[in-house]
C-alpha cells in the first residue's frame, strides 16, 4: 500500500519547516549577502532538526533518511518504493512551498537564477556532472555512520546531531536544491537530478553496507 495522504501531508509540512529554519535562503540587504535561517551547522540545526522528527513523527524529512530507509528494505516491495518515492517527492514539494512563502516576504531574496550570475549580470549554469569515485565512496561511508546512528541509537537527537556533522556528504539539503532549481527554469536539471540521485544512492548503500556488517558480526 502507498503512502497515505495523511502521511504526504506530514513529509510536505516537515520539509517545509526544515527548509524555512535551517535551510533558509541567501537575502542581499544594506550590509551584504546573509542567510535567512539557521544554516546546517551548530547546536540551533540540532535543535531544529531534532524538534522537526519529533513534531512531524513518521517523516523522513531528508532526503539521506528516505534512502537509507529504502536500501535497507526489501527492494522486490513495489509498495515500499511508492511509499518512500512519494517521501521524497513532498520534501522538494514541501520545500517549494518554504522557498516561495520566504521569497514572497524577502522582496531582496536570491533567486537560483540569480545565484548563478557572475559578475558581468551573465548567468553561469552549474558544470555538468562527472563521475568522481572519491565523493561515491564518501557518501558510502557517511551514510553507513549515519544509519548506525539512526538505527541504534533510537533517537531523534542523535539522528540529527550526524545529519549536521555529515551535512556536506549525504546531500541533506538536496530536496530544497531539487525545490530551487524546479522553480527557476530548470537550467540545471541534469547536472541537479544526477546529484540529487547519485549522492542519495551512496547514502542508501553505505547503510546497506553497514546492515550487511552488523549481521555477520
Amino acid at each position: 500500500m502507498g503512502m497515505d495522504t495523511k502521511d504526504m501531508m506530514n513529509e510536505m509540512g516537515a520539509a517545509f519547516a526544515v527548509t524555512w529554519l535551517v535551510f533558509g535562503m541567501v537575502v542581499i540587504g544594506d550590509d551584504g549577502a546573509e542567510l535567512v535561517g539557521i544554516g546546517m551547522g551548530g547546536i540551533m540545526a540540532v535543535a531544529a532538526l531534532g524538534v522537526a522528527w519529533m513534531a512531524f513523527a513518521g517523516a523522513h524529512i531528508l532526503p539521506p533518511v528516505t534512502w537509507m530507509h529504502i536500501m535497507t528494505g526489501d527492494l522486490a516491495d513495489a509498495d515500499s518504493w511508492m511509499a518512500n518515492g512519494t517521501k521524497l517527492a513532498m520534501q522538494v514539494f514541501g520545500g517549494a512551498l518554504a522557498l516561495i512563502m520566504m521569497s514572497s516576504i524577502n522582496d531582496n531574496g536570491v533567486t537560483y537564477a540569480e545565484s548563478m550570475t557572475d559578475a558581468d549580470g551573465v548567468v553561469q549554469p552549474m558544470a555538468a556532472w562527472a563521475f568522481d569515485a572519491m565523493t561515491i565512496a564518501g557518501g558510502v561511508a557517511a551514510g553507513a555512520i549515519l544509519w548506525c546512528i539512526h538505527s541504534k541509537a533510537g533517537n531523534v537527537w542523535a539522528t540529527a546531531v550526524g545529519v549536521v556533522a555529515l551535512g556536506g556528504y549525504i546531500g541533506a539539503t538536496g530536496s530544497t536544491d531539487m525545490a530551487s532549481m524546479f522553480m527557476n527554469e530548470m537550467g540545471d536539471l541534469v547536472p541537479t537530478i544526477l546529484d540529487w540521485l547519485v549522492t542519495g544512492i551512496s547514502v542508501g548503500l553505505g547503510a546497506l553496507v553497514a546492515t550487511k556488517i552488523d549481521e555477520n558480526l
